[in-house]
């Protein structure tokens, strides 16, 4: 049986919408997700391991007025939820958060000791991880990290030309990511950039909630509009522009346009609706939103253009939420996606606003029972091969060749 110390700021759904409800700012959602797949997917194998988190509650004094934050740890379907106090003011929040995770995982290896444990950081939150990171040398537990993208001080175009103070938080991001026991990674490309010892690494390019097999996608349900959907960060450099111009050139009267999120492309959203009526922003709205909005569209689009420096180290997690909907996925060929999705998603062959809007007219004059089929076939590829509970299960496996020592210099599962 292995016990496993889940750390990150990943809240259960009641906290999280309570955090989402009140916030100023929304915290981000995408990864929230996926650490919370990941931990269920690991009480799902409760058979072979026990999962608690230790979590940092995703507020800031700019997202969030309220100062003192306490929540009670609670246990939902086998997952025991931890949430770390705070004082949500400058300084002083990082510091505590730091000094209480250090010692509550130093106390959590110590009374575990002769027992097979693991301790599971999100290395994009910095402070929670490095304080666990510490921890877990001092008490002698094996330490892996999850990197669902690079930490942007890590990335080879970065320069350090920053304060004092940013670049001493660089140096330790970077002491702590060069020296884990283990990586779990997203992409081939990651492994290069953030693991150079060539420490054991396992791929696990993305997950999707086993739950959702139990979702209804239906013909019958299906929206009489055309509805195309984008959910996610609204920025140019996501290729939000590119779609909503090649949109613009479509001529269906029934096609629609709904988009979801915030960045850069909100502020043009009114004048683009005025332009062209049939696109709808939808604004931040929570994720069982969107995604139950999915489940009655036409077609779901990711316009992420792979030419990005950063698309070699990312697998989108809409790719993932997309496809397990049932409904039909428009993507351009991303250098990260194996070529094992290619057959069950729609691809852009050409990355220009022509090109997009070719592949879009071409895929809504399909029939609808043609789309339907399409998009059903992917969803029981990703519920079939890419569920949590069969990618927690993965990581078991990986825990047990460190703990048994079966790897030896650069070593990869597959």
């Amino acid at each position: 049986m292995i016990k496993i110390l889940y750390v990150s700021s990943l809240c259960s759904e009641p906290i999280l919408k309570y955090v989402f409800d009140t916030a100023i700012n929304k915290p981000e959602q995408a990864a929230q997700k996926f650490h919370r797949l990941l931990a269920e997917g690991f009480a799902l194998n409760r058979a072979n391991c026990s999962i608690e988190t230790l979590s940092s509650i995703p507020v800031t004094p700019a997202s969030h007025k309220k100062k003192i934050w306490f929540f009670n740890s609670e246990i939902i379907n086998h997952l025991r939820f931890r949430y770390i106090p705070l004082l949500n003011l400058r300084f002083f929040k990082n510091l505590g958060v730091f000094f209480y995770t250090f010692f509550w995982v130093l106390f959590w290896g110590w009374f575990r000791v002769g027992q097979k444990k693991l301790i599971i950081c999100d290395v994009l939150n910095m402070t929670v991880s490095l304080a666990a990171f510490l921890a877990s040398k001092l008490s002698f537990t094996k330490n892996i990290t999850i990197v669902t993208d690079l930490p942007y001080n890590v990335m080879p175009s970065w320069s350090e030309t920053e304060s004092f103070f940013s670049m001493l938080y660089h140096k330790l991001t970077r002491f702590m990511l060069y020296r884990f026991d283990g990586y779990i990674l997203l992409t081939e490309q990651m492994n290069s950039v953030v693991n150079p010892k060539k420490r054991p690494y396992l791929i696990m390019e993305g997950l999707v909630d086993i739950t959702m097999e139990n979702s209804v996608n239906s013909l019958n349900q299906k929206s009489t509009d055309k509805i195309l959907i984008y959910a996610g960060g609204l920025y140019e450099k996501y290729g939000v522009k590119t779609l909503i111009d090649a949109f613009l050139e479509t001529k269906g009267a029934n096609y629609r346009l709904h988009l979801y999120g915030n960045g850069d492309q909100v502020k043009h959203m009114p004048a683009y609706m005025e332009k062209d009526p049939r696109i709808v922003y939808k604004g931040v709205v929570p994720n069982q939103q969107v995604v139950s909005d999915q489940l009655v569209a036409t077609l779901l689009v990711n316009p992420r253009p792979s030419t990005e420096e950063f698309t070699k180290y990312s697998f989108p997690s809409k790719n993932m939420e997309y496809m397990v909907s049932g409904t039909p996925m428009l993507t351009n060929i991303l250098p990260g996606m194996p070529k094992e999705y290619f057959e069950y998603v729609f691809l852009n062959k050409e990355e220009t606003v022509a090109g997009m809007a070719t592949s879009l007219s071409s895929i809504l004059c399909k029939t609808a029972e043609e789309l339907h089929s399409f998009g059903q076939t992917a969803q029981k590829f990703v519920l079939k091969e890419k569920n949590n509970k069969k990618q927690a299960a993965r990581i078991l496996d990986f825990y047990e060749s460190l703990h048994a020592n079966k790897q030896e210099g650069r070593s990869k599962l597959n």
